[in-house]
């Protein structure tokens, strides 16, 4: 049962996605009376061997009790089974450190200084971070969402960054030192998850060049906001809107493709091979009955991709799909 409330609890506080905070206190949360409210910290690296690793801090109000604090790594090496560790702790066990830049989450830490730093020693392992870059809060157009008297928003901390990992997996004594690029994020909302997207597309092509970061909401009353292309030196470019369509096959293992529209054309981004399946209220079996009604059923798959634009060479990177399977 114990379990299961962890994984309710992460369950609400991953689906709250994104005034922010300035550069100066950029790890700074801000925490709300709201009983919708969630907000996350949520930072990956795609490493050159081939293994992905995210890692999200986040706060929330919601399940019972308020400013739950979760801090949660997942990782996907090639022909190994993925490595999941979460820690939920109280509003008192947690907390925000001005003076050195450092959000502290029971045994979790990250930190702004010359660079950026996460620890998770989660689980009888441990996972490092070292981002190159310092966070530095950027809103692309269309990151505020206004559903009601609630708002989703959202900003990029690092677009790009070269990023050192440092991995020891559980029952191992080996300390893998891995190397590749990263991307983080910040978002705070306080909409209700089931009513703040019919569906999201997410593409970052961070090892691949031309670096780019592609982000696009399906929202419930048909608009299609936040919607761009984000090219490494540039400006994020609007979309004007996408369609979603699942490749041939099983559907809990099959790819997806997307039409996206604007940018210069029409982009096809379309799955190589699927990385993970995330159904957290579909694995809370009978509990996920009593949640489903805020929350809704999501679904993500991660999945490995590429991005196909007009006249221009293909880019190859890691493509989120997240939508309703209820």
């Amino acid at each position: 049962m114990q379990h299961e409330r962890l994984s309710l609890l992460t369950l609400l506080a991953v689906l709250t996605l994104p005034s922010l905070a300035g550069a100066s206190a950029a790890l700074e949360p801000l925490p709300s009376s709201n009983d919708n409210y969630g907000e996350s910290f949520t930072f990956m690296v795609d490493l050159e061997d081939g293994t992905f690793v995210f890692t999200q801090f986040s706060i929330t109000n919601l399940g019972p009790g308020s400013r739950h604090g979760i801090c949660r790594a997942t990782v996907v090496r090639p022909g190994q089974k993925t490595w999941a560790p979460q820690v939920k702790v109280d509003s008192d066990e947690w907390g925000y450190d001005a003076a050195t830049s450092t959000l502290k989450m029971g045994p979790c830490t990250l930190h702004a200084g010359s660079g950026t730093f996460i620890s998770l020693p989660l689980d009888n392992g441990l996972l490092n971070i070292t981002f190159s870059d310092a966070p530095a809060p950027k809103s692309p157009p269309g990151s505020e969402v206004i559903v009601g008297n609630a708002r989703y928003r959202h900003e990029v901390l690092l677009p790009f960054s070269a990023a050192k990992v440092s991995l020891r997996m559980p029952k191992s004594n080996a300390l893998l030192e891995l190397s590749g690029k990263g991307y983080g994020d910040h978002s705070h909302s306080t909409v209700a998850p089931a009513k703040l997207a019919r569906s999201w597309v997410r593409f970052r092509a961070l090892r691949d060049t031309p670096n780019l970061l592609l982000l696009a909401r399906e929202g419930f009353d048909g608009g299609f906001s936040p919607a761009y292309l984000w090219p490494a030196g540039g400006e994020p470019q609007g979309l004007e809107r996408f369609s979603l369509r699942r490749q041939e096959g099983d559907s809990k293992k099959a790819g997806w493709e997307a039409d996206l529209n604007g940018a210069g054309g029409t982009l096809l981004l379309r799955s190589t091979s699927l990385l993970l399946r995330n159904a957290p209220v579909q694995d809370l079996g009978l509990l996920g009955s009593l949640v489903r009604p805020v929350v809704g059923s999501p679904v993500t798959y991660l999945m490995r991709a590429v991005l196909q634009r007009p006249g221009q060479p293909d880019v190859k990177g890691l493509m989120e799909v997240t939508l309703d399977e209820g």
